[in-house]
């Protein structure tokens, strides 16, 4: 019985296995990332409406409008005039290279991200090209620092100073890159890094930095070191990537790892975008919105708050560099909503696809030069007497109203007291003094009528 068993259990496990090889089984593909350049366009779009509000100027105000209004038209100028991004068959500007030739690099001096938490950095030249720098797989992309807390420090830049980061080897690295900077030597790949037994301090070829339990002098993201009081990103060259200097943006745009493309795009580009679309369209001639704040520019740090509330609509790296021609579906693909999270409307089907024109069977007639028709008659104009009318001839009745006079006696009295005494003293001092007491009476009625009449 054993042995049948066994026999039984061998045969279902090789039916099994012959139906798991040749049952077919479905495939399904799955369809590539599609890039969505308008986000750029509403981030860009909130960073301005944003930035006028927290520095105190309503959205009612005309030259709040006028503002977003101007910047648009000055990002269709660049356009003209930005290097094509080749991806694929679509062959047209992007906003990566609307970034390189609106002059970032004012705004943004240092090497900067393009994703956050991303493998590659980008310097944006003055030329309009592009200084490719990427983090080597496997380096940490930093660790935060907090003020007042542990922290790593190192002698960086041309000229020297001091730099401080959480994340000691990324600031060595930092520091081995700059000191060849310095001695006018190119950037080398062929170095280690290595910490000593009590991780007190990392050394990467030619650079060094020590570790501090705490007395951290300020707060820095991940990924980034604090150097001259600002935060900014690393842009040392570590093995095994190779530098890439001065490439045209297209280049530029096919050398970043797909791993990056899909990432949210740095803050730091949306606000460096911003703020030169505005400087530019504030000193163009007839320009009628509101100031550029030089001495007040918008930071990325302004833009957190939209970034959390609308998570859907933040652009990726994808969205920043793919090819934006115009199409006849987006005429104006560098606009800038003015409702940045209002929802993008496409009809499906397109509209007046398949229909009549419902007064096709009847059509309009034709007056012909004069079709006689008078002119419209409007009502007499009243004059002056008739306006004032109704209100002069309100109760008639009362005005023929007389007060009847009353004859009176002044009362006399007499007193039998050793004769008869008639005292009438009081009646001359009253006729004596008649006209005053008439005018004090009749002033005292007049009081009495008023206050009847306003407390009715």
């Amino acid at each position: 019985m054993k042995l049948w068993k066994r026999i039984l259990i061998i045969k279902l496990i090789l039916r099994l296995a012959v139906a798991s090889i040749f049952v077919p089984t479905t495939v399904w593909s799955q369809a590539l990332p599609q890039a969505q350049p308008d986000k750029v366009s509403r981030a860009v779009s909130a960073a301005l409406q944003d930035g006028m509000r927290s520095r105190g100027f309503a959205a009612n105000d005309p030259r709040f409008v006028n503002t977003l209004a101007r910047a648009a038209p000055q990002l269709s100028v660049v356009a003209g005039g930005a290097a094509a991004v080749t991806v694929g068959a679509v062959t047209a500007p992007a906003w990566a290279s609307i970034a390189a030739a609106i002059a970032v690099g004012a705004v943004v001096s240092y090497a900067v991200s393009l994703a956050l938490d991303g493998i590659v950095d980008w310097l944006f030249r003055p030329d309009g090209k592009i200084d490719e720098s990427s983090k080597a797989p496997g380096v940490p992309s930093g660790t935060s620092m907090l003020a007042g807390g542990s922290y790593w420090s190192a002698t960086v830049g041309v000229p020297v100073r001091t730099a401080y980061s959480g994340d000691g080897e990324a600031l060595a690295r930092q520091a081995h890159a700059d000191d060849r900077r310095r001695l006018g030597m190119k950037p080398s790949n062929d170095y280690t890094c290595k910490q000593t037994s009590d991780a007190s301090i990392w050394y990467c070829g030619q650079g060094t930095a020590a570790f501090h339990k705490s007395g951290a002098p300020g707060s820095c993201t991940s990924g980034g070191m604090l150097n001259q009081g600002v935060c900014t990103g690393f842009d040392y060259l570590p093995a095994p990537v190779e530098p890439a200097y001065a490439v045209p943006v297209s280049t530029a745009v096919q050398h970043i790892p797909s791993a990056d493309l899909d990432k949210p795009l740095n803050p730091v580009l949306i606000a460096a975008l911003a703020n030169q679309a505005w400087k530019q369209a504030a000193s163009q001639p007839g320009y009628d919105g509101l100031p550029y704040p030089q001495n007040a520019p918008i930071t990325a740090a302004e833009l957190a708050p939209w970034v959390q509330a609308n998570p859907d609509l933040w652009p990726s790296v994808r969205d920043f560099v793919q090819p934006n021609p115009a199409t006849q579906s987006n005429p104006q693909p560098w606009g800038l909503p003015s409702s940045p999270t209002a929802p993008v409307i496409t009809p499906t089907p397109a509209p007046n696809q398949g229909t009549n024109n419902p007064a096709g069977d009847s059509p309009q007639v034709n007056l012909g030069p004069d079709p006689a028709i008078g002119a419209p008659t409007l009502e007499a104009i009243p004059t002056a007497q008739q306006i004032a009318n109704p209100v002069l001839q309100l109760a008639p009745e009362l005005r023929s109203f007389q007060v009847s006079g009353q004859s009176g006696v002044c009362p006399k009295p007499t007193l039998e007291l050793y004769g008869t005494h008639v005292l009438d003293a009081h009646c001359q001092l009253i006729e004596s003094n008649r006209p005053a007491l008439q005018a004090a009476m009749t002033f005292a009625w007049a009081a009495m009528a008023l206050l009847i009449v306003l407390s009715a």
